[in-house]
């Protein structure tokens, strides 16, 4: 379904912009090399130990976190531009833009000064292998963050279709508690972790444009 990757964003006066485009896979963890077998030794006892119990919502946030700590192709994208006040802004709002899909994106930057002007990446989305059979469109987004001051501002835009209608993309939003809403005559929906919806009908289709603005 397009909704993992909802729940959770010009060139510049100068003309100059720096450039980079990179094509990725959803983000694995990172294999551990294998560890060096240590000479045997006979394991002194130890006193019983109480079993350790983690719950199933933390057990569940365990890899999401990892993925969130994990290097993309947007911190790269950071470096290369010696982009430090939004590098965290952007990396974020470009994992929640590309989650569980394969994507290409390509970015632009001031290469002069990077560090104090806008940065921005179109992204190219593609199935991740995970997706299910009915959830095999292409979708498309843009990342934007602009330095504010000594903090960053960003948001990202994501163009998602769907063969379902309107109403029942709409319904499967309600689950995530979504409050419904409407800009003219097309439906929005409004998510907890602060995304607006809109949804365009299609003749039998549906687009879902999701929006996020962060700051930090």
């Amino acid at each position: 379904m397009i909704f993992a990757a909802i729940v959770v964003a010009a060139l510049g006066a100068a003309g100059v912009v720096g450039y980079a485009q990179t094509s990725t896979q959803p983000m694995p963890l990172q294999p551990q090399p294998p560890a060096t077998p240590a000479p045997a030794k006979k394991p002194a006892a130890k006193p019983p130990q109480k079993p350790q119990v983690q719950s199933g919502a933390a057990a569940a946030a365990q890899p999401q976190q990892a993925a969130q700590q994990q290097a993309t192709v947007f911190d790269d994208h950071a470096r290369q531009g010696n982009i430090v006040t939004c590098a965290n802004v952007f990396g974020t709002l470009g994992r929640g833009l590309a989650a569980n899909s394969n994507y290409t994106a390509q970015s632009q930057w001031d290469q002069k000064a990077g560090n104090a002007h806008s940065v921005q990446s179109l992204v190219a989305l593609m199935p991740g292998q995970n997706a299910q059979n009915g959830a095999a469109q292409r979708a498309a987004g843009i990342v934007f963050a602009a330095p504010v001051g000594s903090s960053c501002e960003g948001n990202l835009v994501r163009v998602t279709p769907s063969a379902e209608s309107c109403p029942t993309v709409a319904a499967e939003l309600a689950k995530l508690n979504g409050q419904n809403g409407a800009v003219g005559d097309l439906a929005t929906v409004a998510l907890p972790n602060g995304a607006q919806v809109m949804l365009i009908p299609f003749g039998n289709a549906c687009v879902a444009v999701t929006a996020l603005r962060i700051a930090g």
